[in-house]
């Protein structure tokens, strides 16, 4: 009996240090129509070498430390290719160059805040968006799964909009915590499904490491909502105006 009940503490203990310090890798994989992503002026090569490298998994990670978490991607590879010269007039031909680049996911929580922040570049500019996730409805199923030897349950989360997400969440590891807005959940999430991307996870493990773990840095300005979108709305016109022979194409 004595036996046993040590068998439990230590079983806690193992449960509370991975709840506390994670290491969570996560492969990404696109679900859309990835021809439809990219501008129609774009060469067909230019679109397969792109579409190749989007049908590649996307690596990201969570790191939990301290009840804090940071949520990162591994940007893929730059593709840069040059169409052929095009004759603008009598003395000047010009050789047009399109850019793919991945833009990094970062995305950090606090503990006990309701809300996320996400990193944003715009033309050098650096913004944390702070968001708190709006759901009309958080339905609980039955449904169970396997991932990772860890048993997860079933949440199924709808936004504001009607957007219908599934987030398979385990209760073996007892934190609040997953990739992207899904850290509200009673357990580490390790895998979500919507219409558009499907996220599972690869490797959980107790290698987080402080180094690993990037806060906020207090010196760049955090945006609300409202402040968000009329920045976003300042880039998107300030992006009409580049020249096609300059384009940069962030996806």
């Amino acid at each position: 009996m004595k036996l046993s009940f040590l068998s439990f503490v230590f079983s806690l203990v193992l449960m509370n240090l991975q709840a506390q310090n994670l290491k969570v890798e996560y492969d990404r994989i696109i679900k859309e129509d990835l021809n439809s992503s990219l501008p129609a002026e774009s060469s067909d090569v230019f679109k397969n070498k792109v579409i190749e490298e989007l049908k590649k998994p996307t690596k990201e990670i969570l790191y939990v430390l301290d009840g804090n978490t940071f949520y990162k991607s591994i940007p893929k590879t730059s593709i840069t290719h040059e169409e052929e010269s095009k004759k603008v007039d009598e003395q000047t031909t010009i050789r047009p160059k399109t850019e793919y680049k991945d833009i990094q996911t970062k995305i950090y929580h606090i503990k006990g805040d309701k809300g996320f922040y996400q990193y944003f570049n715009f033309h050098g500019d650096e913004y944390y968006y702070n968001y708190i996730p709006k759901f009309s409805k958080v339905e609980y199923k039955d449904d169970m799964e396997y991932i990772e030897k860890y048993k997860c349950k079933l949440a199924e989360l709808t936004s504001d909009k009607g957007v219908l997400t599934k987030v398979w969440y385990t209760e073996d590891i007892p934190v609040s915590a997953g990739p992207y807005a899904y850290g509200n959940l009673p357990g580490l999430v390790l895998k979500i499904e919507s219409s558009e991307y499907i996220v599972y996870a690869t490797k959980v493990s107790n290698e987080a490491k402080k180094e690993d773990f990037e806060n906020l840095n207090p010196k760049i300005k955090v945006l609300n909502e409202e402040e968000f979108f009329k920045k976003m709305g300042e880039f998107i016109e300030e992006s009409k105006k580049v020249k096609k022979t300059e384009n940069n194409i962030n996806l």
